[in-house]
């Protein structure tokens, strides 16, 4: 059996020297090179976090902005809605004449509401019979009260597009 110490001796020492240095110089290359990689791996992770907050910290500014647009036509909302059910009178007087924003460069509008009268006849001569349909308790004034809560929640909502459009530098219209 060949020892160790025979293969040794038959080398000679420069030989040995050599693959050695090479040894060292290899493992100490490869330290190097692993603490570059590391080092520009956590520095690239760094970045990387830092861009994350910047995102999070933006996302948290625009879902804030929003909230308090949602929050601000809502009671907007709500307030012109305790107007109209409280108060009966002039309905259409609380409630803008048009609900279109005009578009620049279109001349199309939509018309204004008609002056109608307050309520219908009291005994229309062409009335017609309701027969098989569940009575209501619908009046002309419920009706306008219907109609006007929902072209204020229209207008809300229009406010509250133009609103979040400029958020985000959107078009209005």
């Amino acid at each position: 059996m060949i020892s160790i110490a025979s293969i040794l001796a038959a080398l000679s020492w420069r030989l040995i020297a050599v693959v050695a240095l090479a040894g060292v110089i290899f493992v100490g290359g490869c330290q190097f090179g692993e603490n570059r990689v590391t080092t520009k791996w956590d520095s690239e992770k760094i970045a990387n976090a830092h861009v994350v907050a910047k995102q999070a910290e933006h996302v948290d500014s625009i879902n804030a902005q929003e909230s308090s647009i949602n929050q601000e036509i809502s009671n907007e909302f709500q307030k012109a809605k305790a107007v109209i059910s409280t108060d009966g009178r002039d309905l259409f007087a609380r409630v803008p004449v048009r609900v279109r924003v005009h578009a620049a460069g279109l001349d199309s509008a939509v018309s204004g509401v008609p002056d109608s009268p307050r309520r219908t006849a009291a005994d229309p001569s062409d009335a017609v019979p309701a027969t098989g349909q569940p009575t209501d308790n619908a009046t002309c004034e419920k009706l306008a009260e219907d109609a006007a809560q929902t072209t204020l929640m229209l207008v809300e909502f229009q406010q509250w597009y133009r609103k979040q459009a400029r958020n985000f530098n959107m078009p209005a219209e």
